[in-house]
Parts: C-alpha cells; structure tokens; sequence
C-alpha cells in the first residue's frame, strides 16, 4: 500500500451523527419558547422529514413531536415531505421563518456526504440549517444471501469467494451516493477487489432481492437486519460502526475483522432553520435530552435497532463540520462522480 493510499484510508475513518430539524412553519406566534413547566408561546409547530409515514425516520419524528406537544408549542405535527432522497424536506425547512414553528429530523448523510455528491444542492448545511442535537444512531450491516455458498461465514471468507467469483462479486444499498453505497465502495478498495455496486430505490427492494438470493450482498440498517435474523436466510458478517452494536453483539465490526478504516455511523438529528435565537436551540436540545433519557424512548429506538445519541449544539455543530470535510475526501478518492 503506497503512502497516499494509507493517508487516505486513516483519513476515511468515519463517524457518522445524524441529520434533523424539526417543525416547519405553517403558523407561529413568538419567537421565544417558554421556560420549563410555562405555557408554551407557539400555537403551531411542524417537525419535517423527507422519509414516508411508518419509516424509522418518521417514527423518531413523531416521538419528538409527541414530547414537543405542550412543551415548544400549543400543537406539533409531522409533515412528511417525500422526494429527492430527503432533500426537499431540508429545502421546505431552509425557507421557513426562524422562530422555531419550522424544524427538521433527517439522517446526517443529507448535511455531511450530499454536498460531495450533488453539484445542484439547493441548501448549503453548513449555512441554512442550525444543528440542535442528535437523536439516534446507527451502523450499517453488511448481509450475505443464499447466492453466497453456506460455508461463507465471515467477512475473511467473503473477500476470498469474491475474488474467486468476481463476476458474482455484488453488493447492493438503497441507492447511489449513500452512505452505505460508500461503505461497499471502501471495501472493495481496501480488500483490493472488484465489489460491483447495485443501486436500488430503498431498503425494501433490496431485502427482497437478497432473501431470494438475487444478488450476493447488501448494505442494511439494524432496523431492516434484524427482523431478518431468525430466517436463516441471510448472514450477517460485518457492522460499519466504532464497536460492536449492542443489538447484534455476534456480528463483528469491521475493525475486529482487519478493517479498522470502515466505520461509518448514520444518525437522525434534529435542525432548525438558519437564524433560530441561541437560547431557543439550547432550550431544543435540552428538552430532546430529556425524551431521549426516557426509558420509554429508549425502549421504542431498540425496536428499530437505534441507539440514543444526544450531544450538545456545539459538539454536534463540530463533528458534523469534520465529518463533512472527511465524506469530501473520501468522495474524491472514490472516483464518484457527482450528479445533478
């Protein structure tokens, strides 16, 4: 391995944190929330996602909304603003009035990886979008289908039987330019295989597609993997994430598995629009702590295999300013091309 190339791969060591904002303005009254146990001074607060009803996207959005409702306004909805991979719901929330009547939940990638990929992106994260806090992560999990022989059980074996099987040599995510798209991309780079990327239009076709072995691998989420499990039908063999996820403590990281540069952790997160006071960020953040604390919460994230993940608006605004010169890196080396 040359020196750049080393450089390279200790520079694409990845953490993902999450993407999110909140209610979008569809009618507001002050500017301020109230203080603990007052009255809330909005009447009407929209939290927004790019992803459709019943999503682990939007079952997060609807806890939030739950525990904002009495607390940051009068009445909290959802609006569930479907279409370009989540990017007209950053876009609807970058207009709305900064007052706190308009936020955002949505995955990290939208902020830190989009930028790298789309040469037309209508909203700059870093300028638009206020980051208030992280609310659950997640790893990514690489699965094997029935295509793959029996005998194949770990990611070693699997980059042994891809070589020698290169015209199978496959994988599939839920579409070009993810952040799971990029974690089969860096396999193939560092394992020094030709690993052919199948890009599909979601989670749901790709599922079918590997449990009836129509393609060799898949990059899932813990939320779609883990009711999975019990088939047999799949094998899981690797995570993306910093150490071993707690709800499939038997699959190990890639790190554990000699690939230590791999780790990549997705998370939705809650923003607000460019413009939100100070104190009315602080008070968000605070306030989604609290939920996020719960037992109940927490309960219902382990459903859809997340983990809480609460950090302070500066820490969050920090990691995600380096996660997205990080992604820029990686993007270039990959050879991507970005698309409109």
């Amino acid at each position: 391995m040359t020196h750049s190339t080393a450089a390279f791969h200790r520079r694409a060591l990845l953490r993902l944190g999450a993407l999110a904002l909140l209610p979008t303005g569809l009618a507001a009254a002050m500017a301020q929330e109230a203080p603990a146990g007052a009255a809330p001074r909005l009447k009407l607060a929209t939290i927004t996602t790019g992803f459709a009803t019943g999503g682990s996207a939007d079952v997060t959005a609807r806890l939030l909304a739950d525990h904002m409702r009495g607390r940051h306004a009068e009445t909290v909805i959802v609006d569930n603003r479907v279409g370009a991979s989540g990017r007209l719901a950053v876009e609807h929330v970058k207009s709305a009035p900064p007052d706190g009547s308009s936020l955002l939940v949505s995955p990290s990638g939208m902020m830190v990886l989009f930028p790298h990929i789309y040469r037309n992106l209508r909203y700059d994260p870093m300028k638009d979008v206020v980051p208030v806090t992280p609310l659950a992560r997640f790893p990514f999990v690489l699965a094997i289908s029935e295509r793959v022989p029996a005998d194949v059980r770990t990611l070693a074996q699997f980059i042994a039987w891809c070589k020698a099987n290169p015209k199978e040599a496959s994988f599939g995510s839920p579409g070009a330019g993810t952040s799971a798209h990029f974690s089969g991309i860096l396999l193939g780079r560092l394992a020094g295989m030709d690993f052919t990327h199948a890009a599909y239009r979601g989670m749901a076709p790709l599922v079918q597609d590997l449990m009836g072995g129509q393609i060799a691998a898949g990059v899932l989420t813990p939320a779609d993997a883990l009711p999975l499990m019990s088939s047999g039908r799949l094998r899981l063999i690797a995570t993306t994430g910093t150490q071993r996820f707690r709800f499939l403590p038997a699959v190990p990281t890639y790190a554990e598995s000699g690939f230590p540069d791999i780790v990549i952790e997705e998370s939705y997160s809650l923003y607000a629009p460019a413009g939100v006071p100070a104190e009315m960020v602080a008070s968000l953040a605070q306030s989604t702590h609290q939920m996020l604390a719960l037992p109940q919460t927490q309960a219902r994230f382990a459903q859809m295999g997340l983990e809480v993940a609460p950090q302070s608006p500066a820490r969050f605004r920090a990691d995600l300013q380096a996660l997205h010169t990080r992604w820029g890196e990686i993007v270039r080396t990959s050879g991507f091309t970005p698309t409109d």
